[in-house]
């Protein structure tokens, strides 16, 4: 569909500024921004509401991923991680705004925490909870650098690419989030799916192994903090290696099975592209996990191609642009505008 000849070379994400997320809601877009004024006016509107259970709020987030960011909230706060709610996990090398439920949570001492890089704003009381996948999408404002062409190069080959993806879809396959860097993810889902928790355990503590040798737990980095857990768990239970699992969050944890359906969708759709005979959506059956049956899944049904909506060249100059877009949810950017960049 898409000739390699025609994509840019270019780079994303050199600054998390680069790569801005913002979800979308029932038509309204909640926004990155952080200005005084509208705090101002949030703090005061909030006050004339009556409590409920919940408390709605943007969390708006630089160079933090969503379970991490909302890991810390719970821990300063001292209540449990399961007290909050959220549709969807967002990038981590990005500025991002998205809503997040928090159950019997005091809006001021939530507006009172001030974490570097992590804001809270746009509150209001609702009777339910936030839960995975339901808002409607999100839009995207991307920032493309170094690109070895002209200003006038670069508008020819973006209203090209938007015409082609207007008329045609981009197929809509997992990325990486969701599959893993070289399907690590779905190594793991695997395991768990065929009953081996010890080949799983072994498969995510590969990541962290480099440490481990150095025979001190606390030189793994942070970033590799559910790995820790399990080490750590592992350590004093060697042989309880589904409690091991069970340190890392239910909804991180689910990524794992949920990549194994990923891959089935995606060689599915592979493959139908292959023989030209593509169905608008395809299914994959749903699955059944004994040791873990918190983590069986169900039969999902996805669009085979993305169709963006509101795609807009914000900024054209030599060797960099900026363009928007929205997708739906489930969608990932990456996948949109790997068929634009290739990437250097």
């Amino acid at each position: 569909m898409f000739n390699t000849d025609a994509r840019l070379c270019g780079r994303i994400k050199t600054y998390p500024e680069d790569f801005v997320v913002e979800e979308v809601w029932n038509e309204r877009v909640y926004r990155t921004d952080v200005s005084f004024i509208n705090n101002f006016r949030n703090r005061f509107s909030i006050m004339l509401k009556k409590k409920q259970d919940y408390l709605h709020f943007t969390l708006v987030k630089r160079n933090w991923n969503t379970i991490k960011a909302i890991r810390h909230i719970a821990k300063r706060l001292h209540v449990s991680l399961k007290r909050f709610g959220y549709s969807g996990n967002k990038d981590k090398r990005a500025i991002t705004a998205q809503r997040v439920s928090a159950w019997k949570i005091d809006e001021k001492r939530l507006r009172s925490l001030k974490i570097s890089d992590l804001w809270i704003k746009d509150m209001e009381y609702s009777k339910n909870r936030i839960n995975l996948g339901e808002a409607l999408g999100n839009r995207f404002t991307i920032v493309i650098r170094e690109i070895p062409m002209s200003k006038s190069q670069i508008n020819v080959k973006i209203k090209k690419f938007d015409e082609l993806a207007s008329n045609e879809g981009i197929p809509n396959f997992f990325g990486p989030q969701r599959i893993g860097r070289s399907g690590d993810n779905v190594k793991i889902g695997q395991a768990i799916l065929n009953g081996d928790l010890k080949l799983a355990t072994d498969h995510l503590l590969l990541k962290i192994e480099p440490y481990l040798k150095e025979g001190d737990a606390q030189k793994v980095p942070d970033i590799f903090w559910p790995e820790k857990a399990v080490y750590l768990h592992l350590k004093s239970h060697p042989n309880d290696h589904a409690g091991a699992l069970r340190r890392i969050p239910k909804k991180l944890l689910r990524i794992f099975t949920h990549s194994v359906q990923s891959q089935k969708f995606n060689d599915k759709l592979k493959d139908a592209i292959l023989k030209g005979n593509v169905p608008e959506k395809i299914q994959v059956q749903g699955f059944k996990i004994n040791k873990m049956p918190e983590l069986s899944t169900r039969t999902i049904s996805r669009k085979s191609y993305i169709f963006a909506k509101e795609f807009k060249i914000m900024k054209v100059e030599d060797e960099i642009a900026k363009i928007q877009f929205i997708l739906d949810k489930g969608q990932y950017a990456t996948t949109f505008i790997s068929y634009l960049i290739e990437l250097t």
